[in-house]
């Protein structure tokens, strides 16, 4: 092909898309934390009965893809990210949540809403980790909100406190956990895996739960003031 014949990719394009050796690093670091959470799931496998009804593997299956979409979703938005190092974390929740529940069950089967209060600029770790914790926690809405197999409405917020640290919150309308279960330290791998994510970006997390639902809510820690600004 003559030289003639390449359309050459505008230089305003070239400036905006983030450093490609940044992307490739971070690919590669959240590839690392993914291949990370399946092993931690396989390991629960392990401790697990011999064998597994078809329609439990089929919900493991739907866990890792879950995952997959997540860490995918970000990727996408780091190769068209126009500099700077944060990704307002509210409308990020919005495409992923949405992404993940489009993949994972028939549509009309999960609702969700969105309550976006303030921009939230995080950066980029930070955005990952919680939206891996948004993830499990719409995971389990739909495995254990509703056993009766009805539709199960999801919430979704992201705001601040009062003493401006971000704050997101995932609420469904199930049954609620068991009674006199302890959230801190009980749980399967997938509320395990929910602490040890927030553990690792130092985030607080809460979870309370009733009769009328379950409510995870997720307080990261104060940031500089060039992030928060």
């Amino acid at each position: 092909m003559s030289s003639a014949n390449v359309i050459p990719l505008p230089s305003k394009a070239r400036i905006d898309l983030a450093p490609l050796d940044e992307v490739n690093h971070r690919v590669a670091n959240h590839l690392a934390l993914l291949a990370g959470l399946i092993q931690t799931q396989a390991a629960a496998v392990a401790k697990g009965p011999a064998q597994f009804a078809r329609e439990d593997v089929r919900g493991m299956l739907r866990e890792v893809a879950g995952k997959v979409v997540g860490v995918s979703q970000l990727h996408r938005r780091l190769a068209t990210m126009q500099g700077g190092e944060t990704i307002d974390l509210g409308d990020y929740l919005i495409e992923c949540s949405q992404a993940l529940v489009k993949s994972l069950v028939p549509a009309g089967h999960v609702g969700i809403v969105h309550r976006i209060d303030a921009h939230c600029p995080a950066k980029v770790e930070q955005v990952q980790t919680v939206s891996l914790i948004v993830g499990e926690v719409i995971m389990n809405a739909i495995k254990h909100a509703h056993p009766t197999g009805i539709p199960v409405e999801i919430s979704i917020y992201c705001g601040r406190n009062s003493s401006g640290r971000k704050v997101v919150e995932v609420a469904d309308d199930g049954v609620g956990l068991p009674e006199n279960f302890d959230p801190g330290t009980q749980g399967g791998a997938g509320l395990r895996l929910i602490r040890q994510l927030a553990a690792s970006i130092h985030a607080e997390l809460n979870i309370e739960s009733d009769s009328l639902g379950t409510r995870f809510r997720i307080c990261l820690p104060h940031e500089p003031a060039t992030i928060a600004s």
